[in-house]
């Protein structure tokens, strides 16, 4: 029971760590793309029109809170966009591009603006205020919030989309095969026990994540460069020798490699869509798996969360063998039995 309890745990942490890899290179990425800002400016082509919203953008106001290119300038011609205006900022750079400057004229620049869904709006929302400018602008306002609200939900799903890309790409490149890592946990105990007790010190130890929402909403580019170097230097280095993640140990298949390489497409998959799903998921998980295992006496101090080392880790015979080397020692072992009973 307590075997496969810490076999659950050891594969959670790892997915947690690389979930944390992963979201912190999509901050990155959504913050030197500007993805928030790109997305914006979908909206506004959606609320407005292509015209308008591009009068829109021009405005010298929105252009003014345009987010710097960072070294990525070289390659653009204009500034990036902001990733959120708000409310009232939104409402007076539509009335003015729409040439709404007072009450007086309000229901002929309405009159005015082509033909189209915006001219819709506008008209119903300065019906639903009684001809008042201010009333106006607060209608303007509550359809901005209404829209960006399913915006937000819908940029989030398109991040997530991009998470599972990004997750696959370091499965790859990492070689996160959750498929090795079960029969390597599965295989060796003390290296089980090493990396539930790691599991149990990093839970006690370290805050939940962020929501990925709340990550690529507001990227932190600095930020996410200090905890991705935390990540690969201190904690995924901690683990990745004596669990076989990387290429450098791989035992390549001699024969059957079909099934070896079907093995490793299913693992990377499994791991992409796992990372998916965000840390803020796998830390949650980690945290009941680690309470309910609380009941067991650590076997082996784990190694702390800024990295410092307590004890030396259990390496691997083979380390990357994963199911397949393993099944093969079996044998010898067994013949090696035989002899000393002989």
């Amino acid at each position: 029971m307590f075997n496969l309890l810490s076999i659950v745990i050891g594969i959670v942490f790892v997915l947690l760590l690389f979930s944390l890899l992963a979201t912190t290179i999509m901050e990155i990425i959504a913050g030197l793309l500007t993805l928030r800002g790109k997305s914006l400016i979908n909206v506004f082509k959606s609320m407005l029109g292509d015209e308008q919203a591009g009068a829109f953008v021009n405005h010298v106001y929105f252009k003014q809170m345009g987010e710097k290119a960072s070294f990525l300038r070289f390659l653009r011609k204009a500034p990036l966009p902001p990733s959120y205006i708000r409310p009232n900022t939104f409402s007076g750079i539509l009335l003015d591009v729409s040439g709404v400057n007072s009450d007086r004229d309000v229901q002929a620049s309405i009159d005015r603006l082509p033909d189209g869904r915006l001219k819709e709006v506008l008209d119903f929302l300065y019906r639903e205020s009684h001809g008042d400018l201010v009333v106006f602008r607060q209608k303007v306002e509550e359809w901005y919030n209404e829209v960006m609200e399913r915006a937000s939900e819908w940029y989030v799903s398109n991040v997530r989309g991009w998470l599972m890309g990004v997750g696959l790409v370091i499965a790859i490149v990492f070689n996160v095969d959750v498929i090795s890592i079960y029969s390597t946990l599965s295989t060796n105990a003390a290296l089980r026990d090493y990396v539930a007790d790691a599991a149990t010190q990093y839970v006690q130890t370290q805050p939940a994540p962020l929501v990925v929402d709340s990550v690529v909403v507001n990227p932190d580019l600095q930020g996410a460069k200090t905890r991705m170097e935390t990540l690969l230097n201190e904690n995924i280095a901690a683990i990745r020798s004596p669990l076989g993640i990387g290429w450098e140990n791989v035992a390549w298949p001699t024969e059957d490699k079909n099934r070896w390489w079907m093995y490793k497409l299913i693992g990377w998959i499994t791991t992409a869509f796992a990372v998916s799903l965000g840390a803020k998921f796998w830390y949650d998980l980690l945290r009941q798996l680690v309470n309910f295992r609380g009941s067991k006496p650590a076997a082996t101090s784990a190694p702390a969360a800024t990295g410092t080392t307590t004890t030396t880790a259990p390496i691997l015979t083979k380390p990357g063998s994963g199911l397949f080397e393993s099944t093969k020692r079996k044998a010898p072992e067994k013949k090696e039995e035989d002899d000393v009973k002989g």
